[in-house]
């Protein structure tokens, strides 16, 4: 069965790295943050359909890039060609100083109601933001919805799962100890995998080809069988996208 990466910034890798990727039997979500790489991803999903399964939005630290006139052409765009996932969207309160929190709730809530609309999943980024992004979401009755590179806290993974949204692990928490209990807490019923490529991790290059490393990792620590944790976070991810089994 094919593995599903969940959350990579597919455009910023080379032609020989795709190609590289695609023959490894990954299907990659390849999520945006402005115009510029949804356009990209937009392409990429035409030159690799079996591949490629774009993903547009709004990176929150794209603000203080000052591309918040973007933000407009990019729900269209979404709009226009039917994505059945928005991210990488959401609300950071780890990165980002406390003058931008009320700018990017606004631009988060317009892609929520977007996502509704389009009954696509969100894809999410919340550092220090879990709770109010989990609130939010709750209170606008959204269906499907993804915490991508879940460090929150270990109290609050009942409720979303409650909620019947998914955790993201990332590949780096082969690295990150201090986070790892997270692996042990979440049911692999509520997980999916992903490598937030080719972002550098504490000197980590991370790629979609690190997932089948972290499958075995997960492996280990869930003792459940590698065939099992794949099957069952790809059913998750399938489920998500709205594909069918």
């Amino acid at each position: 069965m094919e593995i599903y990466d969940m959350h990579c910034h597919l455009n910023e890798f080379q032609e020989n790295e795709l190609e590289e990727i695609f023959k490894s039997n990954i299907k990659v979500v390849a999520v945006s943050e402005d115009i510029k790489s949804l356009n990209k991803i937009i392409e990429l999903s035409y030159s690799y359909p079996k591949n490629v399964i774009p993903c547009g939005g709004f990176h929150p630290w794209m603000i203080k890039e000052g591309k918040t006139e973007e933000v407009k052409i990019i729900l269209k765009i979404i709009e226009k060609n039917g994505l059945k996932c928005i991210g990488e969207v959401g609300i950071d309160k780890r990165f980002l100083s406390e003058d931008t929190y009320k700018m990017q709730e606004e631009i988060f809530l317009l892609f929520v109601n977007l996502a509704k609309e389009l009954n696509a999943m969100i894809n999410i980024h919340s550092p220090n933001a879990w709770n109010e992004v989990l609130n939010i979401l709750k209170n606008k009755e959204v269906k499907k919805a993804m915490f991508h590179w879940y460090t929150g806290p270990l109290t609050l993974i009942d409720q979303i799962i409650r909620e019947d949204y998914v955790i993201s692990l990332n590949a780096a928490l082969m690295i990150q100890k201090k986070y790892q209990k997270i692996i042990e807490n979440t049911p692999l019923s509520s997980v999916v995998l992903e490598s937030d490529g080719p972002y550098n991790y504490h000197g980590v290059r991370l790629s979609p080809l690190m997932l089948y490393k972290f499958i075995d990792f997960i492996s280990g620590i869930k003792k459940v069988e590698r065939n099992t944790i794949i099957s069952t976070t790809s059913k998750n991810a399938m489920k998500l996208l709205s594909l069918s089994f």
